[in-house]
């Protein structure tokens, strides 16, 4: 039967104070002779316990927070999981403790605070890692640089009564704004356009994925033209990669799981007064790393630019204007924009480009150049869509 670490240490004691060296008992229990000695030692006769051992490390841990702070952490937490639309992340929370002032704990003691009481949020999935290909970012350092906008639906109220959320957010101050619309055509997409930059500003460029609403199926259509009489770059993502607008895909899963699925709405319009009053909530409330922890509203200095709005819209296409479609090149050789291909160089198998479609030069002078990190490349010829 096996003997608990107790007992050998009882009966190698024994032995040695019988006066078998300690070479013979380590060799006997398996253990060495410098644990032998070392229980010698460590023997007490008024102490019925010594062959216990004393725990190795301090009562308590050295890193351990202070039970206070834990308590405080737990408290604002719990004060923010109350609001089913606040953040309840360490920042936020350290954020709040800061107001209250006290000394806030680093944030990822604060996850460690979390973790211990069980009351952390679920994972977000690991962010897709780059393969090492380059790939044209974008960056956007002042407010209005660079918008990032998504259709989201559809989704259905109580009835059956369906509709689409068009959803924007301004990177620099992670400012958002939320449009509820009937459907994905054009002047549906359009209009929601106008009433987010009526609240959230113009931006100087605008992120869009491949969608039907952003690029129709004959090519640019009303978006692109609102985009462009608004002096507003349209940047189109590679096909297939949502990823690459990463800021409003999640603010789309915040608005689904804090906002949509966390409360019934009676209406049509009670979902636009909702949405509407969750927008102004994530503006005043909600803190970001890629701000230093300020909200939106703290961020977003400066006065907005207003739109021009679909009624003031001028009929055709303005005479200038970009139009930016990043791709990449597989090994067909093929850049594919607008449900047409054109043929590459060779250099360019599985590189990342960006096709600039310049509305200033005439389309028989090659008004769409292809660049790699700034350098020009190849040309081609585009037709631009309709007037619509």
């Amino acid at each position: 039967m096996a003997r608990t670490e107790q007992e050998l240490r009882t009966q190698a004691v024994r032995r040695r104070l019988a006066g078998e060296s300690a070479a013979e008992i380590g060799r006997s229990l398996g253990r060495s002779a410098r644990w032998v000695q070392k229980w010698a030692k460590r023997h007490d006769p008024a102490d019925a316990d010594w062959a216990r051992g004393a725990k190795r490390g301090p009562e308590r841990a050295g890193n351990r927070t202070a039970q206070e702070i834990e308590a405080q952490v737990l408290a604002v937490r719990e004060r923010l999981a109350a609001h089913p639309w606040a953040q309840v992340g360490a920042p936020t929370i350290a954020w709040e403790l800061d107001k209250l002032g006290v000394a806030a704990p680093p944030p990822r003691t604060i996850e460690h605070i979390l973790e211990r009481a069980g009351v952390t949020e679920r994972r977000r999935g690991r962010r897709r890692q780059p393969k090492g290909i380059p790939y044209p970012e974008l960056c956007a350092q002042r407010p209005g640089e660079l918008h990032e906008a998504d259709l989201v639906g559809p989704r259905h109220l109580d009835g059956g009564l369906r509709f689409y959320a068009l959803n924007a957010v301004d990177l620099a101050p992670r400012r958002a704004g939320i449009q509820i619309v009937d459907d994905k055509s054009d002047e549906a997409v359009a209009g929601g356009l106008v009433a987010l930059w009526s609240r959230i500003g113009v931006p100087v460029r605008l992120k869009l994925d491949n969608g039907g609403p952003f690029i129709g199926a004959r090519g640019l259509g009303l978006v692109a033209r609102l985009c462009l009489h608004n002096d507003v770059t349209p940047v189109f993502i590679p096909a297939g990669e949502p990823w690459r607008n990463g800021v409003v895909e999640r603010f789309n899963d915040t608005f689904d799981k804090r906002f949509f699925r966390s409360e019934r709405f009676a209406s049509r319009a009670v979902l636009e007064q909702r949405a509407r009053s969750f927008e102004q909530f994530h503006n005043a409330n909600h803190r970001y790393a890629a701000t230093r922890g300020r909200t939106p509203d703290e961020s977003a200095v400066g006065e907005l630019r207003k739109p021009t709005t679909l009624a003031e819209l001028p009929p055709g296409w303005p005479a200038d204007g970009r139009v930016e479609f990043i791709r990449f090149i597989r090994s067909d050789r093929k850049l594919r924009l607008m449900r047409r291909s054109y043929e590459m160089p060779k250099a360019l198998v599985y590189e990342y480009v960006t096709a600039v479609l310049d509305l200033a030069v005439p389309p028989a002078e090659g008004n769409l150049c292809v660049q790699r990190e700034g350098e020009l490349l190849a040309t081609a010829s585009v037709t631009v869509g309709g007037s619509r």
